[in-house]
């Protein structure tokens, strides 16, 4: 239970600070040789971390769930968004899981966040979302479904990038999550196995969550997301040398 557990704490810390929850989970379940390439159980993870999400924009789900004209565009920019993710993720599924199985994908997406990441930091506000900038953010989060690549941190920097005030990038991007991690866990919902290890692992994950989200909108709001890109570089470095040794 303890390698759960750990891969849980990781799951909640990772998952929504844009480090990438994908990536260390691929990487310490490499290392701890604990549900090595277990995508149902990173999807159950996963879910905890939907239902943090739901519980933290519950304001804005209620206004979407209005169907009020003012919420009406967001529907559609969510959608659009969500598009090329869904058909990459259907098309290329195994190619996805196999990824998560090699540090070489692991320690490249974690530079790769890094960049995009150090990049924010010459972002502008300009503009507001529209269809345009809600695709370009939907492409980039393609990206996100390979380990290492942290999707939060894509999101929000491709939305930044195009000068989208930056709270509105973050809740943008939380709502980006819930079908995401649905899709995800809906694929793998043929394997499922209920186990008390797998309750606690997804209660943890939820309470630890809600405590980083708040944190990842304090950090966007501030403009210094670019700070996580020291880390990523570590951290990609490191997986890099695991692969090679």
């Amino acid at each position: 239970m303890l390698n759960e557990i750990i891969l849980a704490v990781i799951q909640a810390v990772t998952e929504f600070l844009p480090i990438s929850s994908s990536g260390h989970l691929a990487l310490f379940s490499t290392l701890l040789a604990s549900h090595k390439g277990d995508v149902f159980f990173f999807s159950v993870l996963h879910l905890a971390s939907l239902l943090a999400v739901l519980i933290f924009t519950r304001q804005e789900i209620t206004e979407l769930l209005s169907f009020d004209e003012k919420y009406r565009k967001m529907w559609i920019y969510l959608i659009i968004a969500t598009i090329p993710a869904v058909i990459f993720g259907l098309v290329f599924n195994k190619f996805i899981e196999q990824a998560f199985t090699s540090l070489l994908f692991v320690g490249g997406g974690f530079l790769f966040t890094g960049i995009i990441l150090f990049l924010t930091k010459f972002s502008r506000e300009r503009t507001e979302i529209n269809w345009k900038n809600s695709l370009v953010t939907g492409l980039f989060q393609v990206f996100a479904l390979f380990p290492g690549v942290s999707r939060s941190g894509i999101t929000i920097s491709s939305s930044l990038f195009q000068g989208i005030e930056r709270e509105k990038a973050a809740k943008f991007s939380f709502l980006l999550f819930i079908p995401l991690a649905i899709g995800a866990f809906v694929l793998e919902f043929g394997t499922f196995a209920f186990s008390f290890t797998l309750l606690i692992s997804f209660l943890i994950t939820l309470v630890l969550s809600l405590i980083f989200l708040n944190l990842l909108l304090m950090i966007v709001k501030s403009g210094r997301l670019w700070v996580f890109s020291i880390y990523c570089f570590i951290i990609g470095v490191i997986s890099l040398s695991l692969y090679f040794v």
